[in-house]
């Protein structure tokens, strides 16, 4: 099996329409986002929106937003906020074909690296996962802190805390 080596580098414009298929591919139509908001995310937050390529190939994505509240909301699920001080995980996306590979974990580690070197007045990472991928959040250092508000799609959410202060 190959290793996913490759970059991790922010996902520009030109990139949207493949991480749209990958979220497409990886979420059920009631869970995935759209182009559009993934265009806007891209547009308005662009610094939260990080892709693993290989050869120039978007492989997975983590993208992610401001926000103002301290928990992921049903508005931080659509709005950036610039002055927040919470990074709102909207979607961590790996390739069929990469997937159980370390690419999610990679990136979530590359992901919390880059925030809290290019924001150290952030506070907190925050993200919802379902129950089967929670052992993937903590081993990245994310605290599940309990089920989530956010009522998306057909299962279950749970939030997940990463703290960026003491």
């Amino acid at each position: 099996m190959e290793r996913a080596a490759g970059e991790i580098r922010t996902v520009s414009q030109g990139d949207i329409s493949a991480a749209w298929a990958l979220e497409a591919a990886g979420f059920p139509p009631e869970e995935a986002a759209s182009l559009a908001k993934l265009q806007y995310r891209q547009r308005e937050a662009g610094d939260l929106f990080l892709g693993h390529f290989i050869n120039d190939k978007l492989i997975g994505f983590v993208c992610g937003t401001r926000s103002l509240a301290d928990h992921l909301t049903e508005k931080s699920m659509q709005v950036h906020e610039p002055a927040g001080t919470t990074v709102c995980i909207h979607s961590v996306c790996v390739d069929e074909a990469w997937r159980r590979r370390g690419v999610a974990l990679g990136l979530l580690r590359h992901y919390v690296a880059s925030v809290m070197q290019t924001h150290p007045a952030l506070r907190r990472i925050c993200l919802i996962s379902h129950q089967h991928l929670l052992p993937l959040y903590t081993k990245a250092g994310f605290t599940m802190i309990g089920p989530s508000s956010v009522n998306h799609g057909l299962e279950a959410w749970y939030e997940c805390i990463f703290n960026l202060s003491t």
